[in-house]
């Protein structure tokens, strides 16, 4: 007795191909990072350079992560290309106000992200997407600079979402 669908037909389900993207590599021309402090002190500067060196190996990990092959330098005006601009502004809030009153939000680190995709042939843009979130709470006063990593990360993935979804023109 046979009940639902064969397993050759599940398995053909299983392999429906997506559509060909029209976007499948990604060259990132800017990284922006900016700490929303008017007084910062040396760690917050020193954090800042830090995030500044480690954002640009997320990124990458990232948007292969996501499918995206990411040129080391400029490919020019390459057809399935896009350029990435990324802007994240933050305050990193207080982590000992967070650690005693971030259910209250008191402390809470903010980001924001904003993520520019431009086509490289034409040079208009494709896609943006944008993400904001705050840090209120979390063992210790929590590790900021990972969730502000993260945030990149979110922005990246919906990014990616959005340029998946553009088909490739037919030949």
């Amino acid at each position: 007795m046979a009940v639902g669908t064969s397993f050759s037909a599940m398995a053909a389900d299983a392999k429906k191909e997506e559509a060909p993207r029209k976007y499948t590599q990604a060259f990132v021309t800017d990284i922006a990072v900016k700490l929303l402090d008017s007084a910062p002190d040396d760690k917050r500067l020193e954090d800042k350079k830090t995030m500044e060196m480690k954002l640009p190996l997320s990124v990458r990990k990232k948007l292969q992560d996501e499918g995206l092959t990411v040129a080391d330098a400029d490919p020019g005006k390459q057809a399935g290309g896009v350029r990435l601009k990324i802007a994240m502004d933050y305050d990193p809030g207080n982590r000992a106000l967070r650690w005693v009153g971030g259910m209250f939000g008191a402390g809470k680190g903010t980001v924001y992200v904003k993520v520019e995709a431009v086509d490289a042939v034409s040079g208009e843009p494709v896609a943006t997407e944008e993400y904001s979130d705050s840090k209120r709470m979390g063992g210790g006063g929590g590790d900021f600079y990972g969730f502000a990593v993260d945030a990149v990360d979110e922005a990246l993935e919906k990014l990616a979402e959005k340029l998946a979804a553009i088909p490739k023109p037919a030949s």
